[in-house]
């Protein structure tokens, strides 16, 4: 199978139905953008991100998140939303306790969803499958993962014109499905 435009276009009702926060993450992704670039986020909007992002590890997520200081985590999250570096904003974030690239990703997804998406073992796994990534993902993923991951979701969303938020939505559609995208 081929990752073509249809193809991508097609998951998006089909994780509309298997994703059960598929409303909240719309409607976020509406409000959350401009609400971390005014600053005008609060503790609820980023403990939804965790929860978006880590189910069932939202509890002790949460519990290593309390660890830093509100101010500290404003800080980060700030330096998140204005550092031109790819790299400084996930280092900002991962700097928080609590906060791994998986997570930092998701935060960058909501402060900008028209350039960052979120990196997942499943769309991790349909890219690796598909060439377009050539290692598997490592249990604890780096920054540098994360970089290279984005890369080639960037050049998937630019060669089908579609959205980053498109894409990561079929490729993890794809991979749930359970088929083996290589061998069609």
């Amino acid at each position: 199978m081929d990752l073509g435009r249809r193809v991508l276009e097609q998951q998006e009702p089909l994780y509309a139905e298997e994703e059960e926060m598929y409303e909240d993450e719309v409607a976020r992704l509406e409000s959350l953008p401009t609400a971390f670039e005014e600053g005008e986020w609060t503790r609820e909007d980023l403990e939804w991100v965790i929860e978006w992002k880590v189910r069932v590890f939202t509890k002790p997520t949460l519990k290593h998140l309390d660890k830093n200081d509100d101010e500290e985590i404003r800080a980060r999250i700030n330096e998140a939303v204005h550092e031109s570096s790819i790299r400084s904003k996930v280092e900002a974030l991962t700097s928080l306790t609590g906060i791994g690239v998986p997570v930092a990703s998701a935060i960058l997804l909501f402060i900008n969803p028209d350039r960052f998406t979120v990196i997942d073992e499943r769309a991790w796994n349909v890219l690796h499958e598909t060439g377009y990534l050539g290692q598997e993902l490592s249990d604890d993923p780096t920054v540098d993962e994360y970089l290279l991951y984005l890369g080639a979701c960037w050049t998937l969303a630019n060669e089908y014109d579609v959205s980053l938020r498109m894409l990561d939505r079929a490729l993890w559609v794809l991979d749930i499905k359970g088929e083996s995208i290589a061998s069609d």
